[in-house]
């Protein structure tokens, strides 16, 4: 018997072209009748600016601009979303749940395994963008990375294709 999905983790860069991965989550959440979970991860500061921050910002400062440029990513997230809603779903479609929004901070690869696993996300949606075969030798691509690190069932939209490009 095939595993119910319940909660479907739908990972984005929120780069444009990167709606197809989306409309994929969509679809297998009304299959499904599953909720979707939005997660962006934001690299994190490293090196010169973070100390920086660390060294002229009281922590109280940093920690409010750190929750504004989170509050911002969020706001930018519900926005495409529901303008993704509005243009593709059939009037009178809703997704089974709300989508619900975390951006958080740290490797993107790390922050979606480890918030599938914290999640008890029943399947990974994600977009991959073509890359170069030295980039993805050296350096690996997050999609691949995701692959690797998780036991949950990982469904990779790819996102450089003319179909795929039409619409944002």
């Amino acid at each position: 018997m095939l595993p119910k999905i319940k909660t479907i983790l739908y990972a984005s860069d929120i780069s444009p072209g990167s709606r197809p991965a989306f409309r994929m989550a969509v679809e297998q959440a009304l299959k499904h009748e599953a909720q979707i979970i939005f997660i962006h991860a934001l690299e994190p500061l490293n090196g010169p600016a973070a100390e920086m921050i660390d060294d002229y910002l009281p922590r109280e400062a940093n920690t409010a601009r750190t929750n504004a440029w989170l509050n911002s990513y969020k706001e930018r997230i519900t926005e495409r979303i529901q303008s993704f809603l509005d243009e593709e779903l059939p009037e009178g479609t809703q997704l089974p749940y709300p989508t619900l929004i975390k951006v958080l901070v740290g490797p993107p690869a790390k922050v979606i395994v480890r918030s599938a696993d914290k999640l008890a996300a029943d399947l990974i949606v994600m977009g991959e963008r073509s890359a170069s075969t030295a980039s993805r030798i050296f350096l690996g691509s997050t999609a691949q990375k995701v692959l690797h690190h998780t036991q949950i069932p990982v469904l990779i939209v790819p996102l450089n294709s003319a179909k795929n490009s039409k619409k944002d």
